[in-house]
């Protein structure tokens, strides 16, 4: 379920790099690719959630996602570049690596 971060947040990074005002970037990203890329990439989250999800906690949890992280990627972006990459550094490993420790929970954990 953690797997679903990875593509929130980059759809989140993506649709504030394609906004006007955005200070990432030199200049902002094409708005045609950047909404088809953003839609596949919240349909994946979605896909995701829905595997391990009933599916209105699965929109519920992928909507409140978006409303956490494009906020987020704003007020991060302000300071300087270090904390986005940090921020996204953070988000990758915890995705990535919550599947590994709850298969060696389940492998290696005691019986309760």
């Amino acid at each position: 379920m953690f797997l679903s971060f990875i593509p929130a947040w980059l759809a989140c990074l993506i649709w504030y790099g394609s906004s006007s005002k955005q200070k990432l970037l030199k200049k902002s990203l094409p708005i045609l690719v950047s909404s088809i890329t953003v839609l596949m990439l919240v349909g994946l989250m979605f896909t995701i959630l829905i595997m391990h999800l009933p599916t209105v906690s699965a929109l519920i949890t992928g909507f409140s996602l978006i409303c956490c992280f494009l906020p987020l990627v704003t007020l991060i972006s302000a300071y300087k570049k270090y904390y986005l990459h940090l921020s996204s550094a953070l988000i990758f490993i915890l995705a990535l690596s919550s599947p590994f420790f709850s298969w060696l929970s389940l492998n290696f954990g005691g019986n309760v």
